[in-house]
């Protein structure tokens, strides 16, 4: 089943017992999910869980559904601003694998805007490994569900045919955390 066909199950664009049947599995599956979010994100308001502030400025670009709506060529973008601005900016990418091994975000990243990039899933930490090499600014990508380190800025990227994932979670739709 390729992604076009999970985007139009998801959708209700098809029809038929069997997508109904995958509809109302995604469904159950995302109350869970959906309240596991939700417990995440009141533990981290309430101080239950802890944000680090990093020794620099912190902009973070993400998105609240899956899916490409630009991220990387939107970090690449801040990062030439603030290295024009005079800045020596860092990147902080969890660092997804490839086929190959490596991240292809963190190659293509290193190679449009030629700044530091540091891959580690904990992006507290990566920010002071990025610290420690002489960044002084940090731009996080794809980091606006990553919530142990605080920020300054959040740039939130919209996919303008689809802005709210079907309106559900994850599986049943697209949204990576719940309204």
């Amino acid at each position: 089943m390729d992604t076009e066909q999970v985007r139009d199950i998801m959708s209700g664009r098809r029809r038929g017992v069997g997508a109904a049947a995958l509809r109302a599995a995604a469904a159950v599956a995302s109350c869970p999910y959906a309240a596991a979010m939700r417990l995440r994100r009141w533990a981290y308001r309430k101080g239950v869980l802890s944000s680090r502030s990093a020794r620099a400025g912190v902009i973070c670009v993400g998105n609240i559904t899956t899916g490409g709506t630009g991220k990387t060529p939107m970090v690449a973008w801040v990062v030439d601003r603030l290295a024009q601005a005079g800045k020596t900016p860092a990147i902080l990418t969890r660092g997804y694998r490839s086929a190959e091994g490596g991240s292809d975000e963190a190659a293509l990243l290193k190679r449009l805007t030629g700044a530091a990039v540091v891959v580690n899933p904990d992006r507290a930490a990566g920010a002071k490994q990025a610290l420690a090499g002489g960044a002084d600014v940090l731009v996080m990508d794809d980091g606006f569900q990553h919530l142990r380190l605080r920020r300054d800025l959040d740039v939130v990227l919209i996919d303008a045919t689809n802005p709210f994932g079907f309106g559900r979670c994850l599986p049943r739709g697209m949204l990576r955390e719940p309204r």
